[in-house]
């Protein structure tokens, strides 16, 4: 599946959790220094593992945190922007599991700016997607 990703280009959601042997920080960083070509979603950005999974953004350009399940954790938002920026995180719920309005609340209140906020909400998904679409989509 890397392979075929890697040769196409292709966007890859992980479910990543940190300290997890099957798929966290470590296990990550293996497959992307071997495939560069694939863009890959830090499903839960290695939940627990905040610097784990930041170090893989600021290590590898075609790599992004994701959202679900993280904002329980307080200032963890305000920590992914300020340490990889707000370009490289990905909007998330984990609906039905977490209520999307609470994690819409999370971002529109936390202490990042509006460009922060419209890069998570909308612009970064709009830009990893944009090359899979019909171009009159947006």
């Amino acid at each position: 599946a890397w392979k075929f990703a890697d040769d196409r280009n292709l966007l890859m959601l992980l479910h990543t959790w940190g300290g997890s042997s099957f798929d966290g920080a470590e296990i990550v960083r293996k497959a992307v220094e071997k495939y560069k070509n694939v863009k890959v979603l830090l499903g839960h950005s290695c939940h627990g593992d905040w610097d784990g999974a930041i170090k893989l953004v600021k290590d590898f350009p075609n790599v992004y945190l994701e959202l679900t399940a993280v904002l329980d954790d307080r200032g963890i938002l305000e920590k992914f922007v300020e340490e990889a920026g707000s370009e490289r995180i990905i909007f998330g719920t984990d609906f039905p599991w977490f209520s999307h309005h609470y994690y819409i609340g999370c971002v529109l209140s936390a202490d990042i700016t509006d460009e922060d906020r419209h890069n998570i909400l909308h612009r970064n998904a709009e830009k990893l997607l944009s090359p899979f679409l019909n171009k009159d989509t947006f």
